[in-house]
């Protein structure tokens, strides 16, 4: 389960089986579907549920940003933790680094704009349920 409230749970479902329907038809060079997914796959969420949600980042134990949305009621909704927890890591956005946490914002690189589009596409297709 991913949250409480329906329609975000209903998204996140959604969004769960287009990752990995993405995983399946392209090749990312990643060992699982949610390794490098971690801004598409929240901002997808954000998209689908506007306000219900807020983006956050933080640097891994890598350096790199991990992104992940929350409710304004402060319920976690990371849509790629596994990419930790399946490699025995520390998931950052319930971990300690979450206590550095910065609000994240959409960005306009046009390599995630069109992996946004690619796994919106996917869920608009109906090729998720």
């Amino acid at each position: 389960m991913f949250s409480k409230d329906p329609e975000i749970e209903e998204n996140c479902r959604k969004i769960d089986a287009a990752l990995l329907k993405l995983f399946e038809i392209k090749d990312s060079g990643y060992k699982n579907p949610y390794e490098g997914n971690c801004y598409v796959a929240s901002v997808v969420l954000k998209k689908l549920v506007g306000r219900k949600v807020i983006l956050w980042k933080v640097r891994d134990h890598n350096n790199q940003f991990h992104w992940w949305c929350e409710t304004k009621d402060g319920e976690i909704i990371d849509l790629t933790s596994k990419q930790y927890s399946l490699n025995s890591l520390p998931v950052p956005s319930t971990g300690r680094a979450s206590r550095n946490k910065e609000q994240g914002r959409q960005m306009t690189f046009k390599s995630y704009l069109k992996r946004i589009k690619e796994l919106m596409d996917i869920i608009d297709s109906d090729q998720v349920s």
